[in-house]
């Protein structure tokens, strides 16, 4: 296969002189101790979202730098402008970054080009054969390249798998307290809850932004009705099928019972409808669930829950987003890199990650820890470990950035209302056909 790499001629001549600035070095033994000072050269650099997610593996490596004499640096970015970052640095192997924080679909395109650190030889020298079986084993499936049977180049960190999250109070009045089961019990029910909400409470509020959004939206559907992107070498596009035709018609159908201008909605806009106490159901993150039970942001403390992705055709499945953290390549500080990474996913080290920034876990033991369990704010818990158990990952291929970025366009105008069910889908066929013969899936 075509090894995908993203254009960066725009930006060549900066990352030359970087290069001139950051390139050289040995390579790194691991080591069975524990990193200190003089096992770093410069500073340990993180690369992280300025988010949630983001904010618990900055602060861990801080206080773990004073732990340890160490200094450090964070380099913070949006979603959009780190992954940017990450591969520019990655592609060019300058060496800038020593632990990058990856959305788990960019996962692919970083091992495949060989962009991480391969962690086997850590893990040997402290006599683990890879990541503890106390991590799901979904979580560690996506921390391996090829999915879920090569080597390791990632940890879990952050332990996001998309939930259902509902109005129990609401759907209470119609018999369904503990969520709808099938994608026609929300569409029937929230019709019912918009003509009766006089623009002010709406009963499926879905992101139609362009990009992610959407597309991140749009998955659980998809899948729920039978459907999938691509047969299961990535040879062939499949989404010119009834099934996939069904899900888009639904996708309309859901806009018909939401509130207006949801073409611009992303994860935020959603979790302010929630907060605001103008939603009955929509598929959202974890990291938002404590901000519900919170009486100083929240309307509705107390009225959320959280159920499995509605069924049609098939079963429903989450869609699996994990936050994953790696090891550049390049990086000089390998050593120092794995042992923070080790201490920072450890049982403590999530159980951190959660009571100070609301992260969900990856592993087991957080996840059925008994302080956290007594806490509102972590009442989701046995819902979320279940749905990263029940999950499915994102097409796993290098150029998926691109793909969804292309399929997003589509769907956005089909929620927006200038694009119909059919030629979304032929477009987005075609369209994503052309980019897996450019990236050699397809021949």
């Amino acid at each position: 296969m075509k090894r995908f790499i993203l254009s960066l001629a725009a930006l060549t001549f900066g990352l030359l002189l970087v290069g001139a600035v950051w390139a050289g070095g040995t390579k790194e033994k691991p080591s069975s101790g524990a990193a200190g000072a003089a096992g770093v050269t410069g500073k340990l650099v993180l690369a992280t979202n300025n988010a949630p997610e983001g904010a618990g593996i900055k602060e861990l490596l801080r206080e773990w730098g004073q732990q340890k004499g160490i200094k450090v640096e964070v380099v913070e970015a949006p979603y959009s402008n780190l992954y940017e970052k990450e591969v520019l640095d990655l592609s060019q192997k300058t060496g800038l970054y020593d632990i990058v924080l990856l959305d788990d679909p960019w996962f692919t395109q970083f091992a495949e080009n060989h962009w991480l650190a391969d962690l086997t030889p850590y893990f040997t020298a402290i006599n683990q054969g890879g990541l503890s079986s106390d991590f799901i084993d979904k979580s560690t499936a996506i921390c391996k390249y090829p999915y879920a049977s090569g080597l390791i180049y990632a940890f879990p960190a952050v332990g996001n798998a998309q939930m259902f999250f509902y109005r129990k109070d609401i759907l209470g009045q119609y018999g369904m307290g503990e969520g709808p089961k099938t994608w026609d019990d929300v569409y029937a029910i929230g019709k019912k809850i918009t003509d009766s909400g006089g623009g002010n409470m709406y009963g499926y509020v879905l992101r139609g932004q362009q990009g992610n959004p959407v597309v991140a939206d749009f998955m659980p559907l998809l899948w729920s009705f039978g459907a999938n992107m691509f047969n299961s070498d990535f040879t062939k596009v499949t989404l010119n099928t009834p099934q996939a035709l069904a899900a888009v018609q639904f996708l309309q159908k859901l806009v018909s019972i939401g509130p207006p201008g949801e073409s611009s909605f992303s994860a935020d806009q959603l979790a302010t409808f929630e907060l605001e106490g103008n939603a009955a159901m929509m598929i959202n993150w974890p990291a938002f669930a404590a901000s519900f039970q919170d009486p100083s942001k929240s309307k509705v403390v107390g009225k959320i829950g959280y159920a499995a992705i509605p069924s049609e055709a098939t079963v429903g499945s989450s869609e699996i987003g994990h936050w994953l953290a790696a090891i550049p390549a390049a990086s000089k500080n390998k050593q120092a890199a794995f042992d923070f990474l080790e201490w920072a996913t450890s049982p403590a080290g999530q159980k951190d990650g959660v009571l100070k920034f609301g992260n969900p876990p990856t592993r087991k033991s957080v996840f059925t820890d008994p302080e956290l369990l007594k806490m509102p704010q972590f009442s989701y818990f046995p819902v979320l470990m279940q749905a990263i158990e029940n999950s499915t990952p994102r097409p796993r291929i290098a150029n998926w950035n691109e793909v969804e970025n292309t399929f997003g366009i589509d769907l956005s105008k089909v929620v927006a209302g200038t694009m119909s069910p059919q030629d979304a889908l032929a477009a987005a066929q075609s369209d994503i056909t052309a980019l897996m013969k450019k990236a050699g899936y397809i021949k």
